[in-house]
């Protein structure tokens, strides 16, 4: 099995807002947030669980703490070993076809943690067998817009509730910086930058990583998982390090970036890209990965700002996390964020007793889940807003792969080199 490498250390978030705050603390954001998905009266969602390697695992270790939400009814491989494993933990009713799984009068609701790949085809086909859907980020495979755009209209079609797992879009922070930006106090949004960088070869990147027991024919079903991807001879490296192949994954563009790129929009409050630009490549690993180990993304919006965002592997430090205008800057911090007026004073400061990135806001993630479940509202991270997520990915890795500038037409919501 691909050893599970231990979650990334977070900052954890402490301490209450300070003196002189002029709105809201995000501390009091936070717990207004928890209390609004505290839904202790609603019975446990019947929860599918759709790939069950290594984020699959994950999802199940948290959701079998929080049983008075969740109970999960099914599991679904194409990886006997997983699939048995996971069964067993949890005593879930096992598939290896997740389309018999969406038959299930004992399922409500997904959770899909598959490959990027299977994403489009899993959430659309969830959400006509009239299930809720919880879909592991990126929302779709990078390759093709038109992937995110169907999800749109299935979940319309058939009224369903949809949270793209971006754990990130429950940071209340993210909601407080908006405030900041609609009251006007940096004046016109010019810049904002993010980053994500990790130093060291993740398992879940390197193309050494294998799954011992993975016998097509007898422990996988390696056509399935392949599925609507170019169809090849089992190649162990694919299914143990699928994120760093284009035809599974779009690498850290689609799987480190979105933590970062998902909530800056939020604070940003704009909505589809004008254009993007990519440039990056291999300058560490050197080993059969196709994807790029360092990556500088450039998306432009109509009108402003400009988002920088920088991912890499082989770096020590983070990009400085920045929304800057005119009159004033949001300068994010560990536990909050501050805000600068012009001369570069520091005018408030918003800190957070939330807890950790990794653990409290999954919960509350899963918890806003559970509760737009019930109450048919929209989750904060919904497919529309996953649409837009995409369509900045999907511009960045192709404008990464043609050395070319993209840009979006808003009316037919595509994207085209120029």
């Amino acid at each position: 099995m691909m050893s599970e490498f231990s979650v990334e250390r977070r900052e954890f978030l402490k301490g209450a807002a300070a003196t002189g705050l002029a709105l809201a603390s995000t501390s009091a954001q936070a717990e207004d947030q928890q209390a609004e998905n505290k839904t202790e009266n609603f019975p446990p969602v019947k929860l599918g669980v759709i790939g069950v390697g290594m984020m699959g695992q994950r999802h199940i270790t948290r959701l079998l703490q929080m049983q008075e939400y969740f109970q999960i009814t099914a599991v679904c491989d194409v990886y006997s070993v997983w699939l048995d494993r996971e069964a067993k933990r949890t005593g879930a009713e096992p598939f290896s076809d997740y389309r018999q799984l969406l038959e299930s009068k004992n399922v409500e609701a997904v959770l899909i943690a598959t490959p990027d790949h299977w994403h489009a085809q899993m959430c659309v086909d969830a959400a006509d067998a009239g299930k809720d859907i919880y879909v592991e980020k990126p929302m779709t495979h990078w390759r093709n817009l038109q992937e995110s755009k169907d999800i749109v209209a299935a979940v319309r079609r058939n009224e369903r509730v949809l949270q793209v797992g971006v754990q990130s879009m429950s940071d209340p922070r993210y909601q407080q910086a908006l405030k900041q930006v609609q009251s006007g106090r940096l004046g016109k949004l010019m810049h904002a930058q993010s980053g994500y960088a990790r130093n060291g070869d993740h398992p879940k990147y390197s193309p050494s990583s294998r799954e011992e027991a993975a016998v097509p024919g007898e422990t996988l079903d390696w056509d399935m998982w392949l599925g609507p991807a170019p169809k090849i001879p089992y190649d162990p490296a694919h299914f143990a390090s699928f994120r760093s192949f284009f035809n599974y994954s779009g690498g850290i563009v689609t799987d480190l970036l979105p933590h970062r790129l998902t909530p800056l929009i939020k604070a940003l409050g704009v909505g589809f890209p004008h254009r993007v630009a990519s440039t990056g490549g291999k300058y560490f690993f050197t080993d059969r990965r196709e994807i790029p180990d360092v990556v500088n993304v450039t998306v432009e919006y109509a009108g402003g700002p400009s988002v920088y965002l920088m991912s890499a592997m082989a770096c020590p430090n983070d990009l400085p996390r920045y929304i800057e205008g005119p009159e004033g800057t949001i300068r994010f911090t560990g536990n909050g964020f501050e805000v600068l007026n012009a001369g570069g004073g520091v005018v408030d400061t918003v800190s957070n007793s939330y807890g950790s990135v990794d653990v409290e806001h999954r919960i509350e993630h899963a918890k806003n889940f559970f509760h737009c479940i019930h109450t048919r509202e929209q989750p904060v991270c919904d497919a529309q807003f996953g649409h837009k997520i995409m369509t900045v990915l999907h511009m960045a890795v192709h404008s990464y792969l043609d050395g070319k500038v993209y840009e979006f037409d808003a009316e037919t919501e595509t994207a085209r080199s120029i």
